[in-house]
């Protein structure tokens, strides 16, 4: 009788409990992509102080994102075997660093350096990220855990152009790295401290370093969803770069694009939830995800043509919401293709693929705004990726759940 009762007090603290570590997850991811998107908003101040080309501008995101991609193998096996507590700590300790010493640099080099180390802390985020909410949410409540997750970047980039912009405007550009370096410093303290990974956690684990390698890389399930999300970031990433440029060359100020580039960013807070949401209450994850891909194509490349700021507002508002969708499902679908003790390491085979995008649109698109000198043409490079994803997806089984 006492062990029936403790059993029953402790599925009530686990319950509880996993709304608390969805947080706490949620919290470390706005703090990787405030301080990873703290470039792009001082792209217009820093490359003409340090005489810098714009495809050196879109060098720095792919650098980070270089860094980012080398760690999500790795970081998948990690957390397959040992949990996400000192994961999420030190990587915002080398990511705050690191992004504090960007305060100080003179050089393209030496930037570039920091950005990769900045790209292998916060590379271990995702794959423990995605273990956790698997471990501790039902499949039925997964797509409003990751929809929750999945708001955070975005909330990282609303932040990014709320804090940025002011910094350098009080500071300098400098002091900018520092201060968002130092509030990665603070949340990692936070996080070593609160997140306590309960004892009603799941213990299965994988049973070696490399046991799932066979199982994960064989996947189709795993591996289209995979491809769809380097689609998903082509064109998520290709606008957290340009837009603050893009809207600067119309011809409005600093606080114009900011306020823009926020309510894109609203749309994209707001929508992985909704998505989530709706895909637990009605099911059918991947007809909502390809209905998602086939709105972003018009939506991607009418935004790009608003010259207006009405218009850019409301068609920001749109686009965010559209292209943020499909991200929640692109990871249930992985996550439910594979036994539970291999989650870790198929998501950071997913990442790993999904951030191939990252390291490539900036430099391709930073090279066509150097070829031809207009935004446009960056615009219909982003929308080539919802439409490849369409046709990935198709042949996706997600129906066998596995998880």
């Amino acid at each position: 009788m006492a062990s029936s009762v403790q059993h029953m007090v402790n599925e009530r603290q686990a319950q509880s409990f996993r709304w608390v570590l969805l947080g706490l997850v949620a919290l470390t991811w706005i703090t990787t992509f405030l301080v990873r998107l703290t470039w792009p908003p001082l792209i217009p101040v820093v490359v003409p102080i340090l005489h810098m080309k714009m495809a050196q501008a879109g060098a720095y995101m792919s650098a980070f994102y270089l860094g980012y991609v080398i760690t999500q193998i790795p970081s998948g096996i990690l957390a397959d075997r040992f949990g996400t507590r000192i994961i999420f700590t030190l990587s915002l300790i080398v990511g705050g660093v690191s992004t504090i010493a960007m305060g100080s640099i003179h050089s393209f080099g030496a930037g570039l350096v920091l950005r990769v180390i900045c790209g292998l802390a916060f590379g271990v985020h995702y794959a423990a990220a995605a273990r956790a909410i698997i471990e501790w949410f039902r499949p039925e409540e997964r797509g409003r855990a990751f929809g929750v997750l999945y708001s955070a970047p975005m909330v990282g980039i609303v932040l990014s152009s709320l804090i940025v912009v002011p910094l350098n405007q009080a500071w300098g550009w400098r002091w900018a790295f520092r201060s968002t370096g130092i509030i990665a410093l603070v949340i990692a303290i936070v996080i070593y401290n609160v997140l306590k990974i309960s004892s009603a956690q799941s213990t299965e684990r994988a049973p070696g370093m490399f046991a799932g390698f066979p199982i994960v890389f064989s996947n189709r399930n795993v591996l289209l969803p995979a491809l769809a999300g380097f689609c998903t970031l082509w064109v998520q990433v290709g606008t957290s770069t340009w837009a603050f440029a893009h809207i600067k060359r119309l011809g409005f100020n600093s606080s114009t694009v900011a306020t823009t580039v926020l309510i894109y960013g609203l749309g994209g807070v707001i929508s992985p939830f909704i998505s989530g949401w709706l895909s637990d209450k009605i099911g059918h994850r991947k007809a909502i995800t390809i209905l998602v891909y086939v709105l972003t194509i018009p939506a991607t490349i009418i935004f790009g043509y608003q010259t207006t700021l009405v218009a850019m507002i409301v068609w920001g508002f749109i686009f965010g919401f559209i292209s943020y969708g499909p991200s929640p499902h692109l990871t249930i679908f992985i996550s439910e293709a594979v036994e539970r003790k291999y989650v870790g390491l198929a998501n950071g085979t997913g990442n790993l693929i999904y951030q191939i995008a990252p390291v490539t649109v900036p430099l391709v698109t930073g090279w066509a705004l150097d070829v031809t000198g207009k935004f446009t043409s960056v615009w219909w490079i982003l929308a080539a990726g919802p439409l490849v994803a369409i046709f990935l997806l198709l042949p996706v089984d997600t129906k066998r759940r596995l998880s």
